[in-house]
């Protein structure tokens, strides 16, 4: 058995290579799916407490992710007080799945904020989806219509990418188009079958 913490910046192309991975054999979580499932759910603690915290974010009785996003990335104070709310719920339905792991397979966990909350440790391995600052803006843009000076802005919350692929055992650089990614995550999953903590990666 072996658990892998996959994480990456806002649209480096995460979720699709965890969703490949799933293909191939892996077991899987996407926190950020775990969270917004909980944001739907009128009876869960989460829901309730962001209702609370964040009224203005509400709409219709349900909580408004962009409204949510757009708030929290102008604000500093804002995204740590979601985080405060979120993180530990968040980790400790985490720590269950890792828990639950069985030998014999491989376990992907998509951590959006796993260096940001000192997260490593709870992985046997950790991978780093880099994507050039420079790329990763103009698709940003490409995504989601928001100016330069705002995507560089919510980019600019978190940890460097420089330091990230630092703290890393496998980067996979996704510099290219879709067809150029898969043939990587064919790469990855060979090495995730044999893989070795003591050497690092880069695909």
């Amino acid at each position: 058995m072996s658990v892998f913490g996959l994480t990456g910046d806002w649209g480096s192309g995460k979720t699709t290579i965890l969703k490949e991975l799933e293909r191939k054999g892996a077991k899987i979580i996407c926190l950020d799916e775990v969270i917004h499932s909980a944001y739907r759910r009128r009876n869960a603690p989460l829901y309730r407490k962001i209702k609370t915290q964040f009224p203005q974010v509400m709409k219709n009785n349900s909580i408004s992710l962009p409204h949510l996003r757009e708030m929290v990335f102008s604000s500093k104070q804002a995204l740590k007080k979601l985080e405060d709310i979120v993180h530990p719920w968040v980790i400790k339905k985490l720590k269950v799945w890792i828990k639950k792991a069985k030998s014999g397979k491989i376990y992907i966990a998509e951590v959006p904020l796993l260096f940001e909350k000192k997260l490593e440790n709870l992985f046997d391995a950790v991978i780093f989806v880099y994507v050039p600052r420079r790329i990763l803006e103009a698709r940003l843009k490409k995504i989601t219509g928001l100016s330069y000076r705002v995507i560089r802005k919510r980019l600019n919350l978190f940890i460097p990418s420089r330091k990230k692929k630092r703290r890393s055992n496998i980067v996979v650089k996704n510099d290219g188009d879709l067809a150029t990614l898969k043939k990587k995550i064919s790469q990855l999953w060979k090495i995730l079958l044999t893989f070795s903590s003591e050497k690092k990666v880069i695909i």
